[in-house]
């Protein structure tokens, strides 16, 4: 054997050694945490009273009132609840995964000389500690810091240092309702460009008051509730309000006021600045003195017309309250009743007579379509046509109460609907005519 594959051969038999008593032996895996990994704090999130940030010269101070966070400097304003709890959460969650014994001249290769952010945290006891956090290490998975008074530079996660480096505007409520969710709205008042719509929840149902009182669709009314309440600005304006008419709020170009679950209201007013083809949106709520500048998408969405909050179904059906069905169509007449079993058995024609009925052939059509338009005015071409129905149905529920649904021959691609008693007619699409203009032998099972 040649003395150089010799002693290849014996670096490697020692390399296995190593590995075999170093990692297999102790049966411990490389990515285990190291035994001397602790806590870097031994007090409790209930135990906070503030927290002072500074980094870039900027220091942001919060402290707990109440069970929330307020900013006390540079301004007095709410803080953004989910962004301090990310920060306090990555200061309780911080460990020490190494400490490092190091001379003056070496704290400033871990950028610790003049720290990215230092953070001060005060206790209600009256206690406080202190995290200065410099660079991050070669992984970029953890950072620098020296915690309190200590000599020794701590490793730490690098997640604390990206909360701590949040801005003031990351910090603080820019939620343009100062955190209210849609759930907390009993009834809402808009007004804009397209004229003036109020909504009014009515035990689980949102209906509309006025122009008109109808149905309100709860999708529409959920996405235009969902979107005022998560509205976040871009930035603040003005702290203190100043002269509304600088920023397009004297004349306002869309007005929201929302009445409280809770009791008391709270508004919203946008206004538009524009300098030559450039606009710019603000807003300003009822509950705090800033001034907001907002996206365009914000007044985008408040600056619907009214009748898109129209409900597009032609009447409320619970399918389980009906119990009688009868309906005319080119084809049949076709009467069914729901038995003492819950059974759909048909009456009429006679050739059918007392054999099960599907009942998705003739309830389902009625309960999913949707109108792509609904006509307050419809016009004299429109009622002649409804004046002589291609289907008619009529829905009877338990209580005997009967609801009578007249569908348009097709006009093109679309049908007129209307329900006896409602001013309004549906437009809506062909396909719930050609459902219902079904034959016998399409019903029967």
């Amino acid at each position: 054997m040649k003395r150089s594959t010799l002693i290849i051969l014996l670096v490697a038999a020692v390399g296995a050694f190593f590995v075999y008593y170093l990692e297999i032996k102790d049966a411990k895996p490389r990515d285990e945490q190291p035994a001397s990994s602790k806590p870097a704090f031994t007090f409790k999130r209930e135990d906070l009273a503030s927290l002072s940030i500074t980094r870039a010269g900027e220091t942001t101070v919060l402290e707990a009132q109440d069970g929330k966070w307020i900013i006390k400097q540079p301004v007095n304003a709410p803080a953004n609840e989910s962004g301090v709890d990310s920060l306090i959460g990555d200061i309780m969650n911080a460990r020490v995964e190494r400490s490092i014994t190091a001379s003056a001249d070496e704290i400033k290769s871990y950028g610790l000389a003049e720290p990215a952010v230092t953070v001060v945290i005060k206790l209600k006891n009256g206690s406080q500690h202190r995290i200065r956090l410099g660079s991050k290490d070669f992984s970029n998975l953890s950072v620098y810091g020296l915690i309190d008074d200590a000599r020794e530079v701590s490793l730490l996660p690098a997640s604390l240092a990206t909360s701590a480096e949040k801005s003031l505007n990351d910090l603080r409520d820019l939620s343009i309702m100062g955190g209210l969710s849609q759930y907390d709205i009993a009834a809402l008042n808009l007004k804009n460009a397209n004229g003036t719509v109020s909504l009014a929840k009515e035990n689980s149902d949102w209906m509309i008051k006025s122009p008109a009182e109808a149905p309100a669709e709860e999708s529409e009314v959920s996405s235009l509730l969902s979107e005022i309440t998560t509205a976040r600005a871009t930035e603040v304006a003005s702290e203190s309000g100043g002269d509304l008419a600088t920023y397009g709020l004297a004349q306002p170009v869309a007005t929201v006021n929302a009445r409280l679950q809770a009791g008391g209201e709270r508004q919203v007013i946008v206004g538009l600045k524009t300098e030559g083809d450039n606009k710019t949106y603000f807003a300003k709520s009822s509950d705090r003195p800033q001034i907001f500048k907002i996206d365009s998408a914000l007044y985008d969405k408040l600056n619907l017309k009214p009748a898109q909050l129209r409900s597009k179904q032609i009447f409320k059906m619970n399918k389980e309250e009906i119990t009688r069905v009868q309906i005319k169509n080119p084809n049949l007449t076709l009467v069914a009743e729901k038995n003492s079993e819950g059974k759909w058995m048909i009456k009429e024609p006679n050739d059918k007579k007392d054999k099960e009925a599907q009942s998705s052939k003739f309830l389902d059509p009625i309960e999913s379509t949707r109108a792509t338009e609904v006509l307050d005015k419809p016009s004299a071409s429109i009622s002649a046509k409804l004046g002589k129905p291609a289907v008619e149905a009529r829905f009877t529920d338990k209580s005997g109460k009967t609801t009578t649904v007249r569908i348009s021959a097709a006009d093109g691609d679309d049908v007129y609907v209307r329900v006896d008693g409602k001013p309004e007619v549906f437009k809506v699409k062909k396909q719930l005519l050609d459902d219902l203009s079904f034959k016998a032998a399409d019903v029967a099972s």
